[in-house]
């Protein structure tokens, strides 16, 4: 088996989650494995048949699966969270960003989620200016709940 990252779509890695994984060594997470907890975190990294990928990339409804979720967490590695992201996970009240520098959201990341009980907590060594831009690029993909650092 080779230990080189390949590009490949619909793979599943080693904790269950479905993945986009590329052979500059990241990933991008598909769909969560399904699950009824309260709480799901996205791994940071993903192996996928003994390689590890860096995982950036939230796509669309990726948290489809984690219906009851309240609580989702994303990792620092996280650069960007894609359209219709969040789309199924109805009941999502907090999602965390682990990262310390404001990330891109596209435009209709939140569809179908009621925004406006929905908390964003941020690293609290953000930057000032990085939590800014965060909360204009979240003002921007449609989100109408708090930003908070916690």
């Amino acid at each position: 088996t080779s230990v080189t990252p390949v590009t490949k779509s619909n793979v599943k890695a080693s904790n269950g989650t479905t993945v986009n994984v590329n052979k500059n060594g990241t990933a991008a997470v598909k769909a969560v494995k399904a699950t009824k907890s309260k709480s799901v975190t996205v791994s940071a990294t993903v192996k996928v048949n003994g390689v590890t990928y860096k995982v950036t990339t939230v796509n669309a409804k990726a948290f489809a699966k984690a219906t009851k979720a309240t609580k989702i967490t994303l990792p620092a590695s996280i650069k960007t969270i894609n359209k219709s992201a969040f789309t199924g996970a109805k009941k999502v009240k907090t999602i965390v960003l682990k990262g310390k520098k404001s990330i891109t959201v596209k435009k209709g990341a939140f569809k179908g989620v009621n925004t406006k009980k929905v908390t964003i907590k941020v690293n609290k060594k953000m930057s000032k200016k990085e939590f800014k831009k965060l909360k204009k690029a979240l003002k921007k993909a449609g989100f109408k709940g708090k930003v908070v650092k916690a």
